[in-house]
């Protein structure tokens, strides 16, 4: 059996996201540096923001695995990059123009939150029919690890460029990568089978039931949708705060906070690695609980970094790497157990069900860490959802998620990694 480096059109759809993840995280960084640095934004404007990029999920997610699962996906990716290229680029001609602000921020955000609610779906749905099951592990271990990669070295580039050309600016590096992409995708060879034509297929609102019954009712896809669903919930409200905090309170610069993200990242490329062997060692079951267990500790080192910037850049850092190990190896055995368990004409559905729910909950997240940052003040709001972060993974601890080694076997032999 060929391994995946001799998979061409595999190599071409990870080259691709190779390269838009590193200019996406850039955005990570530069796109909430836009709204505190250059329009002075308030914790509550941040919480709006944020909402606004993930809003999608809850608007359009279940809609598009229905569409998907009657069309070709592979076209999907290729516009949705191409239109988030477009909007992206709109930022730097605002801010050149001095028309910049915080409502055209938020337009920008929920537009491009959009097509990537629709691109997100159709990667994970697409990529089953491109690589065989067997490879399926090692596949989506290969798409964190470039996850980890762009993490590591796009934060880092990002505070750079922040500092040098200014937050707005450097967005126009991630609207670049983006349309690299877009032609990656399109030279794929791989011509996916045709869906099943329109007349044989129920309507748009019984698919939608259908992939939510088929999600809700497996002993192991519920309680993973669940405790995914609440940490998201309740890590969002630190992401949606931590580099306010260390902007205003630790008094970071932004090339600082890139490093310190960057280094951080490392721990998730890490996780990347060792995520197929945590499998085969705990059992899928233990892994996916563990992780999250360690991932939910590890955010508390972000608000008990304090003191001098040389100090407080130490202990995030650690505790990001930490939190990036854990949910590295969460993420794979999630994809690769969803990817498994899930019959192929239903992927798209399931696929919609579980984002709109796990992803949904981030925008929440997102106002509520607002609201929590301007009542408690930002310190004191992210301690408090990593008390309650590591209570969830406590009760997760204890679903049925642990019989989740049933799908692989005792362990994941199985699963060649090339």
């Amino acid at each position: 059996m060929s391994g995946l480096w001799r998979h061409g059109d595999f190599l071409k759809l990870w080259g691709g996201e190779t390269v838009s993840q590193f200019g996406a995280q850039i955005t990570v960084l530069a796109l909430p540096l836009t709204a505190i640095i250059t329009l002075r934004a308030t914790p509550e404007q941040l919480g709006v923001l944020t909402a606004m990029q993930f809003a999608p999920v809850l608007l359009i997610t279940l809609f598009a695995g229905v569409w998907l699962d009657g069309h070709r996906k592979r076209p999907a990716l290729t516009v949705a990059n191409v239109g988030r290229a477009a909007l992206l680029g709109l930022i730097p001609l605002l801010y050149l123009a001095d028309l910049l602000s915080m409502p055209l921020l938020y337009a920008i955000a929920f537009l491009t939150g959009l097509l990537t609610a629709v691109f997100d779906v159709a990667y994970v749905v697409y990529l089953p029919s491109l690589v065989p099951k067997d490879q399926l592990v090692p596949a989506n271990a290969r798409l964190e690890a470039t996850y980890s990669i762009a993490s590591i070295g796009g934060p880092g580039v990002g505070g750079l460029l922040v500092q040098w050309l200014s937050a707005p600016i450097s967005i126009l590096a991630n609207a670049v990568t983006y349309l690299v992409a877009a032609l990656s995708v399109a030279a794929i060879r791989h011509r996916e089978p045709p869906p099943a034509p329109p007349a044989d297929r129920p309507s748009t609102w019984a698919e939608i039931k259908e992939g939510v019954a088929s999600t809700l009712r497996d002993a192991r896809l519920r309680p993973l949708l669940l405790g995914s669903a609440w940490f998201n919930l309740f890590e969002q409200v630190i992401l949606t705060l931590y580099l306010l905090y260390g902007v205003r309170e630790l008094h970071l610069s932004t090339s600082l906070l890139g490093v310190i993200l960057g280094i951080g990242s490392v721990g998730a490329l890490a996780g990347s690695i060792v995520a197929d062997r945590a499998g085969r060692v705990l059992g899928v079951g233990r892994a996916l609980v563990w992780s999250m267990i360690v991932s939910s500790a590890a955010l508390g080192l972000v608000p008990a970094a304090t003191g001098s910037p040389l100090v407080a850049g130490a202990v995030m850092t650690a505790g990001l790497f930490v939190y990036g190990l854990a949910l590295a190896v969460f993420n794979v055995h999630s994809l690769s157990l969803r990817g498994v368990l899930v019959p192929p004409e239903l992927l798209g559905r399931v696929t919609a069900t579980y984002r709109f729910f796990v992803f949904g909950t981030i925008p929440l997240g997102g106002l509520l860490g607002g609201a929590l940052g301007g009542l408690l003040g930002v310190r004191a709001a992210m301690a408090a959802a990593v008390a309650v972060l590591v209570a969830g993974s406590v009760a997760f601890a204890f679903s049925r998620i642990r019989s989740a080694d049933e799908v692989f076997g005792t362990k994941e032999a199985s699963c060649s990694v090339d």
